[in-house]
């Protein structure tokens, strides 16, 4: 809610709501009703050209919520976040932290395309901040794991219930990621010489058992002596 006071009427009302002007006055702005203004342009009162705003053309900056209009020079669109715009000076400084992070990666993953769906999720995750002591980075990586990494399908459902069940798998392939990396990051890729190593494998042999075929021959001549 944004009262104001018409310059035409005296009339306090909602420039949320209803279309005004808005015009310089002094340091500060003033305003009136867009039916006011038109009709004393009509009646030759009103000389200057003011351009009348239509609440119903306003969105809220995403960061700040404050009413901006879209067209405004000030005013930038946040392509990958379907259609919302920000203040050009909010998008430039924001996120600032691992909960503002999450809340875009939320809004990308489950293309939420309307305020209420990233929202709930959000709710989902900081319950399980609090009761879990889940990070909210490590919550985005145990979604990334799951989803990006092991490919399974999404279930928006559930929203972020899939947490609690793979954050420890999560924690443990990064860890090991993280493992190879620090062992690696002293050896340089572009120093590194292959050797090669010829190996000769041997033709297999088949293993015969040599036995005398024809034994009891021995045993007949081992008689024949002992005669």
């Amino acid at each position: 809610m944004a009262i104001v006071t018409c310059k035409y009427c005296h009339q306090k009302f909602d420039r949320e709501k209803i279309p005004y002007i808005q015009y310089p006055r002094g340091t500060m702005f003033g305003y009136g009703h867009g039916d006011c203004y038109l009709k004393a342009v009509n009646d030759g009162t009103e000389k200057e050209i003011y351009e009348i705003y239509d609440p119903k053309q306003f969105v809220n900056c995403f960061w700040c919520s404050k009413a901006i209009l879209p067209t405004d020079p000030d005013v930038v669109e946040l392509p990958d976040l379907f259609g919302r715009y920000a203040h050009k000076k909010c998008a430039d400084t924001r996120p600032q932290n691992d909960r503002e992070k999450m809340m875009i990666y939320l809004i990308k993953l489950y293309k939420c395309k309307d305020d209420y769906g990233w929202q709930k999720l959000l709710r989902q995750a900081e319950t399980m901040a609090k009761d879990y002591n889940f990070t909210y980075s490590g919550m985005m990586k145990a979604l990334e794991y799951f989803y990006h990494i092991k490919k399974n399908p999404l279930d928006t459902s559930k929203g972020v219930g899939i947490i609690p069940y793979v954050y420890k798998q999560a924690y443990d392939y990064y860890y090991s990621l993280w493992l190879a990396q620090e062992n690696n990051k002293e050896k340089k890729i572009d120093e590194y010489i292959p050797k090669d190593i010829i190996v000769t494998i041997p033709s297999p042999q088949r293993k015969v058992e040599k036995r005398k075929l024809f034994s009891f021959l021995d045993e007949e001549e081992i008689d024949k002596d002992a005669k």
